[in-house]
């Protein structure tokens, strides 16, 4: 008898493990889902998005979420706290912007939440009622990117980051709130711009856009490089007056980067005025377009036409972390 129920009572502790197993392994899966998170904000189960009218937002969580939601927010602050300078973007008090550009169906909310030290510019391209948007839905990230410098030339903060709008993606190193707060604000100030991916491909192995690349070869290539490639010597020559079209443009993909106000300044009010033009009345898709102005941006803010650096150095200077070596 003593022996059946020592069975029993094991197998009823074993029965109890089992199941604080596979409680702790929810736990620890909803916690990583941090780094992981959508573009739909974060953990937030319930959104009621505004329509055509000034109804504004709202979203409500169930309090398992929102339990998740602070014990991932905890960790992920307690992570940048430990890896941030004194120069990041979490510390350093100097003036800074992060401008965002989505569409109307796109959840930012993680940008108030998980940047508070930063200054926000959401420009929404497909509704014109937001309190920023755009004239028109067209020219992708670089329309929002254009309109903020024009709208606000003459009073720009000392550091102007511009990001898409998810918090993840499988084109961003580290989730973008990381990125933000780990930024190297000494490094945007010395250098003009940052881009905030490191790893180099696509973009940069080899470079991605070759203008005069010959027909045979550009057939091995993706359709869509194939088709910013065809249209690139005549933008380049549309956007900067007819000067020399680079053999080769490289950058790291996709258009997210920081830059100085000295740096935007270099170049005066005019000059970004017709690339928004060039932008709105160009015959080119939008994609196109789009993809055009991505191999651009760091040659507008003064930068070789192929910006390659190392991993690791890019690493060390965009997000002062020494022990990252591929």
């Amino acid at each position: 008898m003593r022996a059946l129920s020592r069975i029993i009572i094991a197998g009823l502790i074993l029965a109890t493990l089992l199941w604080l197993r596979g409680q702790f392994f929810k736990l620890h899966q909803s916690i990583l889902a941090l780094d992981r998170l959508s573009q739909d904000g974060g953990l937030l189960s319930n959104h009621v998005h505004s329509n055509s009218t000034n109804a504004s937002s709202t979203a409500v969580e169930d309090p398992f979420r929102a339990v998740m939601h602070a014990i991932s927010n905890t960790l992920l602050n307690g992570t940048i706290e430990n890896l941030a300078t004194p120069k990041s973007g979490l510390r350093d008090t100097r003036t800074k912007v992060v401008v965002v550009a989505k569409t109307a169906k796109e959840h930012t909310q993680w940008v108030a939440r998980m940047l508070p030290n930063w200054k926000h510019a959401i420009y929404v391209t497909d509704d014109r009622k937001a309190p920023l948007h755009t004239a028109r839905n067209k020219g992708r990230e670089a329309n929002a990117y254009l309109t903020y410098i024009i709208e606000n030339y003459d009073n720009l903060p000392e550091t102007i980051a511009f990001i898409h709008s998810h918090l993840s993606s499988w084109h961003n190193d580290q989730n973008a709130a990381k990125a933000l707060q780990l930024l190297n604000i000494d490094f945007v100030q010395k250098n003009g711009y940052a881009n905030f991916r490191c790893h180099t491909t696509p973009g940069c192995n080899p470079a991605e856009i070759q203008p005069f690349r010959n027909k045979k070869e550009q057939a091995r290539i993706d359709k869509h490089e194939a088709a910013t490639e065809n249209a690139f010597a005549q933008a380049w020559t549309d956007l900067f007056n007819s000067t020399v079209v680079p053999e080769q443009i490289g950058v790291a993909c996709c258009a997210q980067f920081a830059v100085s106000r000295d740096q935007v300044l270099k170049r005066p009010l005019s000059h970004y005025i017709w690339f928004h033009s060039w932008l709105m009345d160009t015959s080119l898709s939008d994609a196109t377009a789009g993809r055009v102005m991505e191999y651009l941006w760091h040659i507008i803010f003064g930068q070789d036409p192929v910006y390659c650096p190392k991993v690791w150095q890019c690493f060390r200077n965009v997000y002062d972390q020494w022990d990252v070596f591929s």
